[in-house]
């Protein structure tokens, strides 16, 4: 009974290691196979888009929104495209010259075709740009193409500009239509929306073959099949079918069977485990802009953006949605600032506010200290020389300080004895001006601004220790005493400092004086002023005039997160008792209002949305001198020796050493300055199916159209190339040496 036992063991032994010596064989000899196979994306297959938004046409010459410019991009091309990839400008449908602005001449390139065989020539062009600078079909390309002269020649289109200007570049991003197409449409036609037919004609790796609308469902279906006509398609996918949803509510019932959904609004976020997120971002940021011309102490510019906080601030709007951003250039580069002065009473003081019981004390010290002496006399200024227009002009190209009293403090303190003094005489339109007993020159009655130079040696207009200055209106022969202020100047820093705490020391023990006087002899305050000064709250900061500081933020009205960050800012000042009134206003009332001379007076803070879109390293609109107060200069810095750099880099002609060198150094200029402060970018979720093979994204692309560029690789299926000519009986055996050996 064992012996027969052993027998059936030994044949069960000799079965499983057979199997087993069979199945390593088999998969050793499949692997052998398939060693040196290539996997090769099989063609063929259909995916589908998901799209929250509406299309509402397919006219290439408009402006349009982010869902048509999605749709048109696919389906026209254009002289030049933006190359994700190689993160620059590549040829399309020609190879441009733009090292000069002024003359780019775009070469046609070879096997360029209409999806009706047609070839695509420079006649088309011509004739696409001819009817955007002739008409006003887009105003956006027209203003950029109407000091532009375009040219055709044999095999090439010249644009001839008067001037430079990086963002000319844009105009050749725009969609080219064919010339008999355009020859065909009247001028009211331009404007309409352009929807597909049979007879559709396109240039794109893609055209529609079929536009489907389901108005009971709020969901219109556009389906794209591959454009054979376009020379070395790359693209593996026969079929995109884009669904646009007007409600997300529909979207939301079908997610489960969605392919590819770029949710830019993290409608959906992580609720489908079939789709995997890829996270990019845009070269589009919110920032804070501070009126330079309203805030002008650097200081308390310096504490206020200090204090706003961005970790803090991207919790309360939601950590994973946004990105920090370090400077408007969206580099490494920290333009984030110390703060020098962490006491904001002090920094409120040099700003001639304070709180209330100090406020007071001042009101009561200025009451006794009225004729005090120590002012300029007419004696002292008898040979003070005015500065002429030339050395004014000279002065403001150059980084020369200024005291703006009507914006600015009654009492200052400085260490530099060169300083030009610019009043604005508020449309009195006076005859003559007069600083102390000193007529001004160079005055005219209908000057917009009036200058007064403090200079020890040579002018003789300041002196060490204080300094007095009032300042007079003559009209019809008539003085009338508009203003006073008072310099403290010392060279030594330490001195200085040792006079502004005696000074601010001095409401202190005037305070102690009054209160030591008798009843009868104490000096009576007006009921009326008394009566503000009971009304006012005791945390906030007021000036001498008993109005409290408060700072005016706008912000564009765009997306929710914007409205939470300027209450997220008002509620950060609050903690330090800085008053803040949020005003929102939409995109026509801003341009209204930057259209505006008054607009400087209108905001002290701006809250605004930066879309550098394809040229990310031009910030020239917002910080360049010229754009001040007319365009989108929010935080009116003006700044010679910064426009200087932003045009060096505006010109496209400089080595991308040398940019990335002028960008440092305008972005330490901007630091110095603190007018603005960099928060954040939207973290953008696009969603794309674990099945879909072969996509790789980004961590950060030039606009939302540019993500169909990243699906141009993309494939389902593949099979495995095996290269039969080296699989020899011989090659097995060295196979097997191989594995042996490893």
């Amino acid at each position: 009974m064992i012996k027969e036992n052993l027998e059936k063991l030994k044949k069960y032994l000799f079965f499983i290691s057979s199997f087993f010596l069979l199945a390593s064989f088999l998969h050793i000899f499949y692997n052998y196979v398939y060693f040196d196979a290539k996997s090769i994306p099989v063609k063929w297959w259909t995916i589908s888009e998901w799209i929250v938004g509406d299309i509402s046409h397919f006219n290439p010459l408009i402006s349009t929104t982010d869902d048509n410019k999605y749709v048109i991009s696919i389906l026209y091309r254009s002289l030049l495209k933006y190359d994700v990839k190689e993160k620059k400008l590549v040829w399309d449908l020609a190879n441009c010259d733009i090292s000069n602005l002024a003359y780019v001449e775009c070469f046609l390139e070879n096997n360029i075709y209409w999806s009706d065989w047609e070839p695509i020539t420079t006649a088309d062009i011509v004739s696409t740009y001819n009817i955007l600078k002739t008409t006003d079909t887009n105003p956006i390309i027209k203003s950029l193409i109407s000091e532009t002269t375009i040219e055709e020649k044999n095999n090439s289109v010249v644009f001839k500009n008067t001037k430079k200007d990086i963002n000319f570049l844009n105009v050749f991003f725009q969609p080219i239509l064919p010339k008999n197409v355009i020859d065909n449409l009247w001028i009211s036609d331009l404007t309409k929306p352009f929807y597909p037919s049979k007879e559709s004609i396109y240039s794109g790796k893609y055209k529609v073959a079929s536009v489907k609308e389901d108005k009971n469902l709020w969901i219109m279906e556009v389906s794209l099949e591959k454009n054979d006509k376009y020379f070395n398609n790359p693209v593996y996918i026969d079929k995109i079918i884009l669904k646009f949803f007007k409600n997300s509510t529909y979207l939301l019932r079908n997610k489960d069977s969605i392919n590819i959904f770029n949710d830019d609004t993290n409608l959906i976020w992580k609720s489908v485990p079939r789709l995997e997120p890829h996270y990019y971002t845009l070269p589009k940021y919110t920032a804070i802009f501070i009126n330079s011309e309203k805030v002008v102490s650097k200081s308390l510019r310096n504490f206020l953006l200090n204090k706003i906080d961005k970790d803090k601030l991207i919790k309360v709007l939601w950590t994973d949605k946004y990105k920090q951003v370090t400077n408007p250039y969206l580099t490494e580069y920290v333009i984030d600032k110390n703060i020098e002065n962490k006491n904001i009473e002090s920094i409120m003081k040099d700003n001639w506010y304070l709180k209330k019981p100090e406020l007071a004390k001042l009101i009561l010290w200025e009451d006794q200290t009225t004729t005090e002496s120590g002012s300029v006399t007419s004696n002292e200024t008898s040979t003070t020389k005015e500065p002429t227009i030339d050395e004014i002009e000279a002065k403001e190209n150059t980084s020369i300080n200024y005291i703006i009293s009507w914006l600015s403090k009654k009492y200052t303190f400085v260490t530099e004895d060169d300083i030009l003094l610019k009043w604005d005489p508020k449309n009195e339109n006076p005859d003559a001006i007069y600083i102390n007993e000193y007529k001004l020159k160079w005055f005219s009655k209908w000057d917009n601004y009036f200058y007064f130079r403090l200079k020890e040696q040579t002018y003789e207009t300041i002196k060490e220790w204080r300094n007095d200055y009032k300042i007079f209106f003559e009209k019809n022969w008539k003085k009338t005493l508009k203003e006073e202020m008072i310099v403290f100047y010392y060279k030594d820093k330490n001195k200085l400092e040792s006079a502004r705490e005696e000074f601010y020391k001095s409401f202190t023990k005037t305070e102690n004086v009054i209160t030591e006087v008798k009843e009868e002899n104490k000096p009576a305050i007006d009921p009326v002023i008394k009566a503000k000064l009971d009304a006012i709250d005791d945390k906030y900061f007021y000036n001498k005039n008993l109005e409290k500081f408060s700072l005016k933020l706008m912000y564009i009205w765009w997306e929710k997160d914007l409205a939470d960050t300027s209450e997220f800012i008002k509620t950060t000042l609050w903690e330090y008792w800085i008053d803040v009134q949020v005003q929102a206003i939409n995109l026509l009332d801003l341009s209204k209002l930057i259209s505006s001379w008054a607009s400087t007076e209108s905001y002290d803070m701006m809250l605004a949305w930066i879309n550098l879109w394809y040229f990310d390293f031009n910030i020239y609109p917002y910080f360049h001198s010229s754009q001040a107060k007319l365009w989108y200069n929010f935080s009116n810095i003006k700044k010679l020796s910064l426009d200087i750099m932003l045009e060096d880099i505006n010109s496209n002609k400089l080595s991308l050493d040398k940019v990335k060198e002028l960008q440092d150094k305008s972005l330490a200029i901007i630091k110095e300055e603190q007018v603005v402060k960099t928060l954040y970018t939207p973290l953008v979720n696009f969603l794309v199916d674990k099945n879909i093979k072969n996509f790789k994204m980004d961590s950060s692309i030039p606009n939302q159209v540019s993500r169909f560029d990243y699906l141009l690789n993309i494939y389902i299926n593949e099979k495995r190339n095996i290269n039969y000519e080296q699989k020899w009986f011989i090659d097995f055996f060295r196979f097997l040496l191989k594995i042996i050996t490893w």
